[in-house]
């Protein structure tokens, strides 16, 4: 299936749970997307426990996918399709609904009646630490956003209350939580007021604001009972609490329950950095950047994903030690963060993709964008025939591409050609090895070689042909 930048979905609220809507998300879900919003319409007024029992199915389908993924209400975000834009618009509701009346298939969650509704409270309030934001983040948002129908203050753990957490190098920023709770809760529900309040302690403004509600977790609900503690002490009124459930952890490594530290766990295993490692790539991207929000959210997220082993932040951080001689290092350096940015195995499009989230970058920060698009686009050859660059911009140009190639001769080689083969997993034995001996021969034969060490890179594609020979020979 064609793989699409975004993809919406539109869908009945009542198909919800049918075996037929099931299939057709994890099929799309399959594919890699890099966007994908379940959009549901005919969403009546009903009570909170139906929707968190609708959000827990759908997002934790989504939970071992790359795809970034939200779930939208029709009633509570009415202009939401003449808003955004999508590649491909999917609209399977009169096709669904017609498919559960003759299949008599029945739904596989229970619609409950009991507890608050939807729209109940005026104000409420929730809190968190929402560092990488996952899908128990986008439920508790998203319930939170449910109850209420004026206003929402949403408590994000400040760094004093941070420091006995685990990997806090990995760690985002203040800034980017709360541009990507805001960016979430915005896209989910615009009518709703927002404000966002630093935590310093456990309580918050809630301990003398002027709310009605409090939205927690089953982790958090003891914060409920000291909140109200508090607020009798001053004379206000108790909160009332709705307690959602929490997301398990299907990787199951150790922890029952998804947490922000468990993604920073994975985010550390996948990449293969260290603390400090990760603090000097933040602070190489701060040298030519001042977006934090764009390395610590869109960047790290999409260098993480799964299917990754080589194409990921530590092939960037190497590539940043190999930029000595670049006369503009900026454009060197910029180019390097984005220039694996889209990198889907079973595609031949990701440079020019990654060109796109680039100049999505460049627009958003008032920069140009050509140069550094040229420079993403030539990783495609390695070739450094641009006739129409100036003469330092060409020798910026090789330098970059001798920094993405200089794994070839490096000492961990080895784990390199490994790395690579996973990413190409999906192919048989051996068809990927007949394939990459082909890329490999292409390599020796090409003028890509400004290397340091242009001897030991030769010597290691050898090395690694000749294995492959010898395999597919024993065969």
């Amino acid at each position: 299936m064609k793989h699409h930048e975004k993809l919406l979905i539109v869908c009945s609220f009542d198909s919800v749970g049918t075996q037929m809507l099931d299939q057709k998300l994890e099929e799309y879900l399959q594919t890699n997307q890099e966007e994908i919003i379940l959009y549901l319409k005919r969403t009546p007024i009903t009570h909170l426990k139906v929707y968190e029992r609708i959000l827990f199915h759908l997002y934790e389908k989504a939970q071992n996918y790359p795809t970034k993924f939200n779930v939208i209400f029709d009633l509570f975000n009415t202009q939401f399709k003449n808003t955004y834009q999508f590649t491909v618009n999917l609209d399977y509701g009169e096709e669904i609904n017609i498919q559960t009346k003759q299949n008599q298939q029945i739904q596989k969650i229970q619609f409950s009646q009991e507890g608050p509704l939807a729209n109940q409270f005026k104000r409420g309030a929730n809190g968190g630490t929402f560092d990488h934001l996952h899908i128990g983040h986008k439920i508790l948002l998203s319930l939170s956003l449910l109850a209420v129908n004026e206003h929402l203050t949403i408590g994000i753990t400040g760094e004093v209350l941070l420091q006995k957490k685990k990997l806090t190098g990995f760690l985002q920023s203040y800034e980017t939580r709360c541009k990507c709770v805001k960016e979430f809760c915005q896209l989910f529900r615009p009518d709703i007021e927002l404000n966002f309040s630093e935590l310093i302690d456990p309580a918050g403004p809630t301990k003398n604001g002027q709310f009605e509600v409090l939205i927690a977790t089953q982790e958090t609900q003891n914060s409920l009972d000291y909140i109200n503690n508090l607020r009798k002490e001053g004379g206000l009124n108790e909160l009332e609490g709705y307690i959602i459930g929490i997301i398990e952890n299907s990787n199951n490594q150790g922890d029952v329950k998804l947490s922000s530290s468990q993604i920073r766990g994975q985010i550390q295993e996948k990449n293969r950095l260290s603390e400090q490692e990760y603090l000097e790539l933040k602070s190489e991207w701060l040298s030519v950047s001042d977006n934090l929000y764009w390395f610590e959210s869109i960047l790290v997220d999409y260098y993480s994903q799964p299917q990754r082993y080589y194409h990921t932040l530590r092939h960037i951080y190497d590539m940043l030690q190999q930029l000595k001689g670049a006369k503009n290092m900026k454009n060197a350096k910029l180019a390097t963060f984005f220039h694996d940015a889209i990198y889907y195995p079973r595609n031949n499009d990701n440079e020019e993709k990654s060109i796109l989230l680039f100049q999505q970058y460049a627009k958003d920060c008032n920069i140009d964008s050509q140069l550094i698009s040229t420079f993403i686009l030539q990783t495609k050859s390695h070739q450094t025939d641009v006739s129409f660059l100036p003469e330092d911009d060409l020798q910026d140009l090789m330098v970059f591409l001798d920094a993405d190639m200089s794994i070839l001769e490096s000492d961990a080689y080895t784990v390199y050609a490994n790395d690579i083969r996973k990413e190409y997993s999906h192919f048989p034995d051996k068809d990927y090895k007949s394939g990459r001996i082909a890329v490999l021969q292409k390599f020796l034969k090409s003028k890509i070689f400004n290397l340091r060490s242009e001897e030991k890179a030769r010597k290691n594609i050898q090395e690694e042909i000749e294995m492959l020979q010898n395999w597919v020979v024993a065969q």
